[in-house]
């Protein structure tokens, strides 16, 4: 999965996570005194705080899993990275005794 991608699924899990505790302001007491009751029975019967818990937990589930995926991604564009070092310090250990070689075996410059 490409780079981009996954920040595009990180930036919808951080919307998600967002929309779900702005909808858990709910779980807020009534300004109304006498609407306490009646709030508190039905946030009882529908189990709201349980289910922003578990919606939070999942949203945290699918957040570590998109950071595993953009670690991984990250680690193989360094490896690469490194891969490209080696290979560039390697051609230039080889045109370096190359070089050598050719001062080795080639004949003197005489002047005149």
């Amino acid at each position: 999965m490409p780079h981009e991608d996954i920040m595009k699924h990180i930036g919808k899990v951080f919307l998600l996570r967002m929309n779900v505790n702005h909808v858990g302001s709910i779980l807020d007491a009534p300004k109304f005194p006498d609407l306490r009751p009646l709030y508190d029975a039905c946030r009882e019967y529908l189990e709201l705080p349980q289910r922003l818990e578990v919606l939070n937990s999942r949203v945290d589930v699918l957040q570590d899993m998109l950071k595993l995926l953009k670690e991984t991604v990250v680690s193989r564009h360094s490896e690469r990275l490194e891969q490209i070092v080696i290979a560039l310090i390697a051609v230039e250990i080889i045109l370096g005794l190359m070089t050598i070689a050719v001062d080795l075996f080639s004949p003197a410059y005489e002047l005149p």
